[in-house]
This record gives C-alpha cells, structure tokens and sequence, in this order.
C-alpha cells in the first residue's frame, strides 16, 4: 500500500536531484531517508529510482508515483486548508446548481458582492445537478440547491429568493408578436415547442400546461443557449423564466409574451442541507439583492 508520505519522499527526490538535499527539506536524515525509499521499494516490489551516471532516475514505477504525487498532493494540501478553516467556522467554497436552468448571468455580481464581505470565496457550478438537484444534494454532490418547488424531505432547509413569470419567447417577426397579447396552451397547437429536457417544476407545469391541447412538436433541449440561439433561428418557440430570458432580449432578435395561465408564477428558494454553512446566507442575501 502506499500512502501519501511515500508520495511525498519520491516528489522531493525527483524536486532537488540528491537524497540529501530531499533529507533536509523533510527535516530528515539522509540515512532515514534512504531507509523509508528502501521500504517503500520493499513494499512494492519495484525500484522507484536507478543511477544512471550518478543521476537519480526514475524508473517505470517511479514516474506513476510521481505522477499520483502531481495531482494527489495538492488536493491534500487545500483539504488540510478546507479542514482548519471548518474548525474555524470559515468556509471558502460554495458549490451550486439551479434547477432547470444552466445560464448563469447572475453569478458574477454575485461573486463580487460575497468578495467584498470575504477575502476569499469559490463558488463552484455543478452542470450535472441542472436537471436533479435535490438527489445532488442529498448524496452531499451539492451546498445549495435553486429551485422553484418547495422539497418535501425533512432534511432540507428553505430559504425564499425571489419569484418571477413564465413567458412565452418567441421571434420577433413571428405572427403572434403582432396579433397577441398573451398565449394560451391552444395557441401552441400550431408551433414547434423548444423545452428543456427538465426536471422538476418546469416539466411539472409542461405536463399540466399542455394537459389537454398539445404543441405541434416537443424538442426537448438541455442547453438556455441553445434554445434561445434556435428561438433566434425561427426553429421554434419556448417558455422560460423572466429572469432568465431577460439578459438574451438586449442582443438576440427574439420578444416575449406573457402566458394565460396561474401556474405561470413561481417563487425561487435556496435549499440546502447544512443551517451552518457560513457562506449559505451571504450567498442568499447577495441574490436576494442582485434580483430586487
């Protein structure tokens, strides 16, 4: 077996080219050294180095451990940072993911206004959660979770963020930006409906939307761009959230409009496993103003 010493030994070996010049940086004798290379030779079965010219060369083995060296050791380093700081009650890292929705616009005021109260935060995207948040985040893949349904699990903490609208976005040269005010589910019995291939309350209200009359076609898409680039496109039309949307009609020719139906409103809430977290209400509190 070996462990993260060895990877330690063979790293600062290969850093200063002579075993005693490693010695000194670990703080050993060049004897004891030798003796913890020979054990780890021993529980291997494989030299790690061989001379060559009275070089230190590492063999085939070697360089896989030194190799593990490069990328497991760094991790290990920032876990001893991650552990003092929790002792502390200091926490520098948040990882995130919305519901549905995988833009992300928001974030970098965000960011800015969390760095203005800390000296250092990380906050970190989970894509793979988009379309399953709630399950990351209880197999502890998640801190916070943004969704637009109240979870009914009693190990989940909410917290209310914001609430908006769905619309309809469509082409800006497209029929019904002159002849409508508002859509129904019929009016999309004519139309290509691009979707996001969902989760949650956005395929929840598709299901109950569309429950007696039916688009043309469904296609079902996992991307906010490129749904809005095939909307621009006339490939079809969709249904987002006002806040999503609203950064896309500044530079795309694409309109809304709004939808005749009472599940067309949503609250937005910040759910997450841990109350102690200490960057979960910094990070509430700066979203909740971002979207005020």
């Amino acid at each position: 077996m070996i462990i993260s010493n060895d990877l330690l030994l063979v790293q600062r070996i290969v850093e200063h080219g002579s075993l005693t010049k490693a010695a000194d940086s670990l703080f050993l004798t060049q004897s004891a050294l030798s003796h913890q290379l020979k054990d780890l030779e021993n529980r291997t079965g494989l030299p790690v180095f061989e001379r060559v010219n009275k070089k230190l060369l590492l063999t085939h083995a070697g360089r896989r451990i030194m190799e593990s060296a490069g990328a497991i050791l760094p991790q290990l380093s920032r876990l001893n940072e991650d552990i003092h700081a929790f002792k502390k009650g200091k926490v520098s890292s948040l990882r995130i993911s919305t519901e549905c929705y995988t833009c992300y616009h928001w974030l970098p005021e965000i960011i800015t206004r969390l760095k203005s109260r800390i000296e250092q935060v990380e906050i970190s995207i989970v894509v793979g959660a988009t379309q399953r948040p709630l399950e990351y985040l209880l197999n502890g893949e998640l801190d916070l979770a943004i969704v637009s349904e109240k979870p009914d699990h009693p190990a989940i903490y909410t917290t209310n963020l914001f609430s908006d609208n769905l619309v309809v976005v469509l082409p800006r040269n497209h029929p019904y930006a002159r002849t409508k005010t508002a859509l129904t589910a019929a009016d999309f019995v004519t139309e290509d409906l691009l979707i996001y291939d969902g989760y949650g309350t956005h395929n929840h209200f598709s299901k109950e939307f569309f429950r007696e009359t039916k688009p043309k076609t469904t296609t079902r898409i996992q991307l906010t761009e490129a749904i809005v680039e095939m909307i621009n496109a006339g490939m079809g039309i969709g249904i987002f959230a006002t806040w999503v949307i609203a950064p896309y009609l500044k530079s795309k020719d694409i309109v809304t409009l709004p939808l005749k139906s009472p599940l067309k409103k949503r609250v937005w809430r910040a759910a997450s496993l841990n109350k102690s977290h200490p960057l979960i209400p910094l990070f509430v509190s700066a979203v909740k103003e971002y979207f005020q």
